[in-house]
Order: C-alpha cells, then sequence, then structure tokens
C-alpha cells in the first residue's frame, strides 16, 4: 500500500497491511478451561470467531486510547474488552468478556488463547484518515494527492510471522514503483513492526516512519509519519489508515 503522496511527491513509498484466519484449529477440553491472560496489560483483547464454533482470543499491545486513533475513532468507551472479527463483520468492538463472546459463538468454557498471527491471501489498504499537514503554502496539494490516492490490493503469504518486509515485498510487486525508497523494517514484537527510509529528492532531504499494528487476524492498521525540508521550510505530515484481507 503506497501513498501517492509519497510517491508521486516525494519519490518515497511507504507500506504496510495485517492478516486473517478464516478457520478455527481443533482445542481440546483443556484448553477451555484456562482463563484468558493479558499479557500486555491493555485491558483489551483481540479475537477471531466463526458461528457454531467458537472464537480464538489473543492479547493486543495498545490501550483503548491507541485503539480510537488506529480505528480513527473519537473515542472507544471504557466498557469496551475487545475487538473481533468474523464472517459477519470484518471488525466490531465489543464490551462483552472473552468468555461471553466465545460462547455467543457456540463456545463453551474460557477463549482458547493463541498468537495473533495474520493469515495468507489478499490484503487491501484503506483511504487515509487523521491527516496532519505542516508544510505551508504546499498543503493543500498535499492533501489533494490524498483524496486521489490510488488502493492496492496485493497478495502476501506471512508464513505465520507479521512481518514488515513482507509486506513490502509483496505490496511492490502488486504495484512497482521505480522511485520507490525502500524501508528498512524491524519486528517490535510479533504483532508491530517499524519501517524507516531517507532520501533526498528535488524538494530536499526526507524521513518516513511507518508503524503497522495487527489488531485482528484479518486487520491491521498502519501509520505514518513524514518529516522533510524544502526551500520554503519544514514540510511534515502523517497519516493513519486501516489495511483489511479481502480473500483468499
Amino acid at each position: 500500500m503506497l501513498h501517492s503522496l509519497t510517491r508521486s511527491a516525494l519519490g518515497l513509498a511507504l507500506i504496510a497491511l495485517p492478516a486473517h484466519a478464516e478457520t478455527i484449529p481443533v482445542f481440546t477440553p483443556d484448553d477451555e478451561g484456562r482463563p484468558f491472560v493479558d499479557v500486555y496489560a491493555s485491558g483489551l483483547y483481540s479475537a477471531n470467531c466463526v458461528e457454531g464454533a467458537g472464537c480464538t482470543c489473543a492479547a493486543v499491545p495498545l490501550d483503548r486510547d491507541e485503539l480510537a486513533v488506529v480505528l480513527g475513532l473519537e473515542a472507544v468507551s471504557a466498557d469496551t474488552k475487545g475487538i473481533w472479527d468474523s464472517p459477519a463483520s470484518a471488525q466490531s468492538l465489543t464490551d462483552e468478556t472473552a468468555e461471553a463472546l466465545h460462547a455467543r459463538f457456540g463456545g463453551s468454557g474460557h477463549c482458547p488463547q493463541t498468537a495473533l498471527v495474520p493469515e495468507d491471501g489478499r490484503w487491501r489498504d484503506g483511504k487515509p484518515f487523521d491527516i496532519q499537514i505542516q508544510c505551508g503554502p504546499m498543503g493543500d496539494m498535499l492533501r489533494q494527492l490524498w483524496t486521489e490516492e490510488k488502493l492496492v490490493t496485493a497478495t502476501i503469504t506471512w508464513n505465520g510471522v507479521f512481518s514488515g518486509e513482507t509486506i513490502q515485498a509483496a505490496f511492490m510487486a502488486a504495484d512497482p514503483d521505480p522511485e520507490y525508497t525502500p524501508h528498512a523494517f524491524k519486528d517490535v514484537t510479533p504483532v508491530e513492526t517499524i519501517g524507516t527510509a531517507q532520501a533526498t529528492t528535488e524538494m530536499g532531504q526526507v524521513t518516513s516512519t511507518g508503524r503497522m499494528l495487527l489488531l485482528t487476524p484479518g486487520l491491521f492498521s498502519v501509520n505514518w509519519v513524514v518529516q522533510g525540508t524544502t526551500e520554503i521550510g519544514p514540510c511534515n505530515w502523517s497519516t493513519t489508515h486501516l489495511v483489511t484481507r479481502i480473500g483468499p
């Protein structure tokens, strides 16, 4: 997923997305006998649910305020306990406990806890929101470029790992750009990856940083921060968008 703004205006491309699991593995009764452990102490869980089969649940490394930011919401209620995906809804917030959501989808006992991992398939980036621009008279032009941004769909084979390098390779293969400056990614946690790149363009020196967070098996957020210097002074901007798995 590449912003046309960074590609066309600055010759930089920024890319990222999450994944999705459609099938629930077979668990033994012992798996449903252990309570959910909030290993990040965030007060939230992520669930993947299938009607009649229950859910699997995973810990997420962001609190309600951070979740509101990455989802483009004004706020997330203090009553919210989890975010889940299912065949009926790409994403949804719930005030149910992990056990209650698991039971609603046909499970029994505690929601089996698993690692949060993406699923192979086709991933599509979304329109940017929470756009912040500080670029003097160029601000209106940059905002217009974002409204015309091309959305890209890429086929990603994750091999069970949420990786910025995997995302970058897949999206560049789906939408090649000869002016692209590769980002160096570091996978901070199993659900968070950060990439950085620097380039000298006709407009000056530019540094871009992308942070991707896997939220559910089929959804991840992307936040880009770009800092540059032009002949007329500093030119900085940031955006957030969501990437969703749309099929196998």
